[in-house]
């Protein structure tokens, strides 16, 4: 909670800076993977994503949008036990999907320059906090008679990711907007707890965007 009232704090002394501010909320739908090492045969998540953001306007050219999203990221990866077990003929086929949930606080700091009437480029860093991690491994084959379906919640303590976001967004009113976004992290997910593999999260996201007047 108190990462969240430095930010909304952050959000206030900004808008002293501007010479119009005003408040909006967003939410939309995130497609999310990892890339880097050992990444071989990891599938994007489908997910969404719940926030607010401010829009402090210095000209009608360029404007400053700083936010903070509740976003759920992540990946998921298909194994099939046969491959794991060879000795046991009787697992062949018996396939499990394994999903990975990164929930993430995020805190994307945008500039936003108009290059037509209703169309605008915004790009700027992006810091996310890790609430936490969620694990859910199925069995969607039913092969086998053992039932693994199970899900596991780790804590993750705000773990920092950082890396930048650019995207476009198209007015379709004074309130109303649609943003699409990607983000590509540039710090190691992994944080040296697999040696010298790296892993970064990547997401593409699709939003509506509501002002309030």
């Amino acid at each position: 909670m108190k990462y969240c009232f430095v930010f909304f704090l952050l959000f206030a002394t900004y808008g002293l800076l501007g010479q119009e501010t005003r408040y909006g909320i967003k939410t939309g739908l995130n497609y999310s993977t990892i890339i880097g090492d050992q990444t071989e045969g990891i599938n994007p998540r489908l997910s969404g994503h719940l926030g607010v953001f401010a829009e402090i306007r210095f000209s009608d050219r360029f404007a400053f949008q700083p936010e903070v999203v509740y976003s759920s990221q992540g990946f998921q990866f298909n194994t099939d036990l046969f491959v794991i077990d060879r000795q046991d003929p009787t697992l062949g086929g018996a396939d499990f999907k394994t999903a990975v949930q990164l929930n993430y606080l995020t805190v994307p700091i945008l500039a936003d320059f108009a290059i037509l009437e209703h169309l605008s480029i915004q790009v700027g860093p992006q810091f996310g906090f890790l609430l936490n991690q969620v694990t859910k491994l199925k069995n969607f084959d039913g092969v086998d008679s053992t039932d693994l379906d199970d899900r596991q919640v780790v804590n993750g303590r705000f773990q920092l990711d950082y890396g930048v976001a650019a995207g476009v967004a198209y007015k379709l009113t004074d309130q109303w907007a649609l943003s699409g976004r990607i983000y590509q992290g540039i710090r190691n997910r992994l944080n040296g707890s697999l040696g010298d593999l790296q892993n970064y999260n990547t997401s593409i996201q699709l939003s509506v965007n509501y002002l309030f007047r």
